[in-house]
């Protein structure tokens, strides 16, 4: 009785309030609605006023007035609802586009600097690559166990996601990323640096083909017909000219192939962390393994790959085990500014290698703050628009780097080309993203 009596005496006042609240909780006033209704509103499926006896003509109008309340308090909150709904979904805010634009720009910006600082680094250092690949690797330590620990406090990774990857397929990383990072240093550094972002995509081919071999993944023929497009184009471009000497003919075959095998390590990299998230997400319940866990602990194995080739490293240069610390004494004094023996071939050390590795932190973070703002699309068609950029910054005057010679139409063409294969063999990525924007 005590309720009936509320309902239907609910003052004016009293409705405002109600639908007010409703507006700033409305999940809760929601779910409170709905259960009341579902209960209490079967009880107003009665005999109109009109029809109905005297002695109960009260009620059943109380009854209807409730009913009259509570479909209100309803519509309100389920208007409110909807139009929160809309604004996250199908409308995003003016905001959120901004930080996706500045998202896009930043990754571009910092992946074009960071390729070209890579070349740059290289002048003081590519004698001693071995001290550069390890600076960087232990700069990756600092940052990616930094932001593992930080989310490890917050909850967001827990001790499960710790013990749920195998810790002897971060050997086999370790191992590979090392084997590439010291191979693309030693052949990089003997290399025109307009050349590198061309012979760089050879990573597709070796990614494709583990894909199937390995993975038996079955691909799609937009990735096929794409890969061998790029493969045409890098052709196209290294094929000798008749019009002139090709800016590939002044490379050094040797250093190309090396260059060009670092290529196949990260590939093989990739498919072992694929297993990883594959079997962790297994463990966790179907939960995905949080991306900074790989990325630490694969950086820790790398640093240590490093360490154990550096007798394969000082081999390759003519050295012997016995002039290996003298080897390493001289790189760290050339990182310091301090060519050994007396001259100038360490100018440059050490702002470039700290400005390379700080920019290739840069980079790598800014990839995962785009992937997490704007999708993985978005970030693909991002690293695929860095690689043109990246050839025509190399053909501007650049401190420490010889100028570029002319590149040739030939050389442009077959640049044209591996960027239209780059995005055909994105194109079943990009397709359902673009085709939904433009149908709107």
């Amino acid at each position: 009785m005590g309720g009936q009596f509320c309902a239907a005496n609910i003052s004016a006042r009293a409705c405002a309030f109600w639908i007010s609240a409703s507006r700033t909780t409305p999940r809760c006033a929601n779910s409170t609605v709905k259960h009341f209704a579902r209960t209490h509103l079967k009880a107003t499926s009665r005999p109109t006023l009109a029809s109905s006896p005297p002695h109960t003509r009260h009620l059943s109008g109380a009854n209807m007035l409730r009913r009259r309340v509570h479909s209100s308090v309803v519509a309100k909150v389920t208007q409110k609802e909807s139009k929160i709904s809309s604004k996250g979904e199908d409308q995003p805010s003016p905001d959120n586009n901004s930080y996706v634009v500045a998202s896009v720009a930043a990754a571009m910006a910092t992946g074009v600097a960071n390729r070209v600082l890579y070349k740059m680094a290289l002048v003081p250092m590519g004698n001693y690559v071995f001290v550069l690949s390890q600076f960087q690797t232990f700069g990756y330590l600092l940052v990616y166990f930094g932001i593992l620990a930080a989310r490890y406090k917050s909850g967001e990774v827990t001790q499960k996601m710790l013990d749920a990857p195998d810790k002897r397929l971060f050997i086999g990383i370790g191992g590979l990323e090392a084997a590439s990072q010291l191979l693309g240093f030693v052949g990089a550094s003997k290399l025109p640096g307009v050349t590198l972002p061309l012979l760089s995509q050879s990573i597709i081919l070796f990614q494709i083909a583990l894909s199937y071999l390995v993975l038996k993944k079955s691909l799609e023929r937009e990735q096929i017909i794409g890969a061998l497009i790029v493969a045409a184009g890098v052709c196209l471009a290294a094929a000798p000219s008749d019009a002139g000497a090709n800016i590939f003919q002044q490379a050094d075959p040797l250093y190309i192939g090396i260059f060009v095998s670092s290529m196949l390590f990260p590939a093989l990299a990739s498919i072992i962390k694929e297993k990883i998230f594959a079997e962790a997400k297994e463990k966790l319940d179907g939960k995905p393994l949080d991306i900074f866990v790989v990325n630490s602990f694969g950086s820790g194995a790398q640093a240590v790959g490093v360490l154990l080739l550096l007798p394969v490293l000082t081999s390759l240069r003519g050295l012997s085990l016995s002039e290996l610390p003298q080897y390493v004494g001289d790189g760290l004094s050339c990182f310091q500014g301090h060519t050994p023996g007396g001259g100038t071939g360490c100018d440059g050390a050490p702002l470039l290698p700290v400005l390379y590795v700080s920019m290739n932190l840069a980079y790598n973070i800014s990839l995962l703050n785009l992937l997490r703002s704007a999708g993985a699309v978005v970030q693909s068609l991002t690293n695929s628009s860095i690689t043109p950029l990246t050839i025509f910054a190399f053909t501007f005057s650049i401190p420490y780097l010889q100028d570029s010679p002319d590149l040739g139409a030939q050389f442009i063409a077959g640049s044209a080309v591996l960027v239209a294969g780059l995005a055909t063999y994105n194109l079943p990525k990009w397709k359902p993203w673009l085709t939904e924007k433009f149908s709107k």
